[in-house]
């Protein structure tokens, strides 16, 4: 039955490897959180590279990295993601992020958190984003092979917008954020994330920036997966004229060290 649910994987491994994507505008930490359970450095490196020719050649990069330090009482997590495009010789897309989190008390049902971050998207006129925050992370659910657990926190933001030939929008919020989150393991070497954010202004608490996220790794041996996501987020009040829905569909291989 394993042998038959690997073969699956690989093959709609193989065919979402022909989707594009889109950038998302939230960053998905817990995506990173439920690969690690032991004390000691981790980390990993994703890399997705394609090459194509149609009408016009267009050359993806996209680079994922994470480095983590867990205590047996708290975890330290530095992240980082750089996504190049280049089209027949000029940059269309530049996105990245890179975010630092501590997560105290990591193993109770109550854990503080405190993090700050930076982050810009030239593809939806992102200038900058840098937020700090703090907040709760509180797991209500635990068995061998899943748990579950929901976190809220309050953060300040600071955001620059600009499309082009429009003068630039800046902006400062204090903001909610609180997600849930579902992780387990279909197998020995399978593993399922699915989390959902929601960030809003507390005066503004219905107009919210949203974010709906599954992820499947699939281990090849001890330090080599593959992933397959997807993750759909949404903006109910986007400061500038973009699209309101963002979608991403990737694929990757995974470096574990």
């Amino acid at each position: 039955m394993r042998t038959f649910f690997k073969s699956v994987l690989f093959v709609v491994f193989l065919t979402l490897s022909f989707q594009t994507q889109t950038q998302a505008q939230l960053l998905n930490v817990e995506s990173v959180r439920a690969n690690v359970d032991s004390a000691g450095w981790h980390g990993e490196l994703e890399f997705d590279l394609s090459l194509n020719r149609y009408n016009e050649r267009v050359f993806e990069f996209t680079n994922e990295s994470n480095l983590s330090y867990f205590t047996e009482g708290h975890a330290y997590m530095l992240l980082n993601k750089l996504k190049f495009v280049n089209l027949d010789g000029n940059s269309l897309i530049s996105s990245g992020y890179v975010h630092l989190r501590s997560t105290l008390l990591r193993n109770g049902r109550l854990s503080p958190e405190i993090f700050v971050q930076y982050q810009y998207n030239n593809n939806l006129g992102l200038n900058n984003r840098a937020l700090v925050g703090a907040g709760v992370k509180y797991r209500f659910y635990r068995t061998d092979a899943w748990q579950a657990s929901v976190s809220t926190a309050l953060m300040y933001e600071f955001e620059e917008w600009q499309l082009a030939g429009q003068p630039s929008l800046k902006n400062k919020f204090v903001k909610t954020t609180s997600n849930i989150r579902l992780i387990g393991e279909f197998s020995d070497n399978a593993t399922f994330l699915l989390v959902g954010y929601y960030q809003a202004r507390p005066d503004q608490f219905f107009e919210a920036r949203s974010i709906l996220e599954s992820k499947l790794k699939m281990d090849l041996s001890k330090r080599i997966a593959v992933s397959i996501g997807f993750v759909a987020s949404y903006d109910a009040k986007p400061i500038i004229d973009i699209p309101y829905w963002t979608y991403e569909l990737n694929n990757g291989l995974v470096v574990k060290f």
